[in-house]
């Protein structure tokens, strides 16, 4: 069988005197190891508490505030030495998408002790070593249910909360955290991520249109706001692109072609902190890319932005010439690919060994996907997509999904991928793998990484029911499906900041 070659790679009751744990910033304890950023700054919002950069201590019984000792300011200044009590100071919640539906993995809660500066939209070059602005005091990561818990939490009334995963960001406010006990909440409203720029910073993200699948309509059921999807020269963070199916809005107005106003050249590109590319529905079309535009992407991906292609935009990854069918590859054999390092990255032969790939001629492949695929468990955030997996029903055994609708999936990758989903049992000596991801630039070294690509066989369309009529009428009003899911959770994950893939995410840091 033949193959193409691709390249590119609850509140307790009571009250408790307390007084400050340690006011000197560098010794305070908070529960945040190591950095954690994406974008670095994010929106414009002060730090919001009564008692927020006066430097005194909060007195917990109600009576007036003490003078500080001036060694600490802000929030420093209200984590109570809890010393002698049964419980520290904890906060615990569990943090949604923008719908208010779907519990969200890997999100960052953490409390400021400044205001939070503004993120710069484009490719940036921060990963997870990069701090979050604002000082944070106390800090958490979500788990695999969606849910935190934050220990040496400040107290009183008031209390500032940041939620942000790469660059979507909400700064929200507690009407109370009490000291030294157990604050549990459970408010789907408030401990979600923004759906439009009323409630936080969402990044700019680009979609291309495709005969095939709807991502727009994905994004409006995860719960972005019709308000935030325009053309580029509206004031909405979400811009579409016309490259196939559906071209305009239901308003009348048609979407830029992205061929010609998106990906032609790198400064178009670079107004995006995210490009998302539906799939054509045509072999032939995903076959005009330039490699203009290919080199764009690549020093777009290179400086830190963000690519999400599907099914035939596999073409990005092409190294041949091109032009509708031309170059249909090698014949497929139960070798894998095993390129030497250094991967290459100029264009025609960038990122040699990235993946192989079947094709339309290819039918055991190309018939892809309705069947049970498999969750790769062997790196940490492959274990917990499994188990958020089960734990927001979209899958009934962990370790496998479901998923129909599957195309042209990729037959081997490079080892310095992370393999999402993949089916071993696809065929004798192959495995199919209809979602991956890489970070670039590739020949960098994992600190030095700060964008990521990512290819899927993967369509939502199918299952969610879609029509090609004018956005947004042609997208069903529906709670997620189990693929959709799966889908969601890796949309977000591309917009997480950059780390290794053998690393176990970390909440951002705190002073100690």
């Amino acid at each position: 069988m033949s193959l193409s070659t691709l390249i590119l790679r609850s509140f307790a009751l009571g009250t408790v005197a307390c007084a400050c744990v340690s006011c000197s910033a560098s010794s305070k304890p908070g529960s945040g190891a190591g950095a954690r950023g994406s974008g670095g700054n994010s929106g414009s919002n002060p730090v919001g508490s009564s008692s927020a950069g006066t430097g005194v201590n909060l007195n917990l019984d109600g009576g007036a505030a003490a003078p500080g000792n001036g060694a600490c300011t802000g929030y420093l200044c209200q984590i109570a030495d809890c010393s002698g009590h049964p419980e520290q100071t904890t906060l615990s919640a569990t943090i949604y998408d923008p719908a208010g539906s779907v519990p969200l993995y890997d999100v960052a809660v953490y409390v400021p002790n400044a205001t939070l500066g503004d993120i710069n939209t484009g490719p940036t070059c921060d990963n997870c070593a990069t701090p979050v602005s604002g000082d944070p005091v106390a800090s958490a990561l979500t788990g695999p249910t969606g849910a935190f818990t934050m220990t040496n939490v400040p107290s009183g009334t008031n209390i500032p909360l940041v939620i942000q995963i790469g660059k979507w960001r909400r700064q929200i406010t507690l009407p109370e955290v009490k000291a030294c006990q157990a604050n549990q909440f459970d408010d789907p409203t408030l401990f979600r991520l923004p759906k439009d720029q009323t409630e936080g910073h969402l990044p700019k993200i680009a979609i291309a249109t495709g005969d095939a699948d709807t991502l727009e309509c994905l994004l409006r059921r995860i719960g972005v706001s019709d308000t935030e999807f325009t053309n580029p020269d509206g004031t909405g963070r979400i811009n579409i692109f016309y490259d196939n199916g559906q071209a305009g809005y239901a308003s009348g107005a048609s979407f830029p072609v992205a061929q010609t106003a998106l990906w032609s050249t790198l400064q178009q590109l670079e107004a995006y902190d995210m490009v998302l590319m539906s799939c054509e529905g045509s072999e032939s079309l995903g076959r005009n890319v330039t490699t203009a535009s290919k080199q764009a992407l690549l020093d777009y991906l290179d400086a830190g932005g963000r690519a999400f292609v599907e099914h035939y935009h596999y073409s990005w990854l092409r190294g041949m010439n091109e032009g509708p069918n031309q170059e249909k590859a090698r014949k497929y054999t139960a070798t894998p690919i095993n390129a030497p390092a250094p991967w290459t990255s100029a264009i025609g032969e960038m990122m040699i060994g990235v993946a192989e790939w079947s094709t339309e001629a290819n039918t055991d492949l190309d018939t892809g996907g309705d069947r049970d695929y498999q969750i790769d468990t062997t790196y940490p955030k492959g274990k917990d997509f499994a188990d958020w997996l089960v734990n927001v029903k979209a899958s009934t055994t962990r370790g496998t999904i479901p998923l129909v609708d599957v195309k042209n999936p990729a037959i081997e990758i490079m080892p310095s991928a992370e393999r999402w989903i993949y089916d071993a049992n696809a065929q004798p000596g192959a495995t199919a793998v209809p979602y991956f991801s890489f970070n670039t630039p590739v020949t960098a070294t994992p600190e030095a990484q700060c964008g990521r690509f990512v290819h899927t066989g993967i369509h939502v369309a199918t299952v969610s029911h879609d029509t090609k009529s004018p956005f947004p009428s042609g997208c069903v009003s529906a709670a997620l499906t189990p693929q959709e899911k799966a889908m969601e959770f890796l949309l977000f994950d591309l917009s997480s900041c950059v780390e290794d893939i053998s690393a176990t995410p970390v909440p951002p840091s705190v002073p100690r």
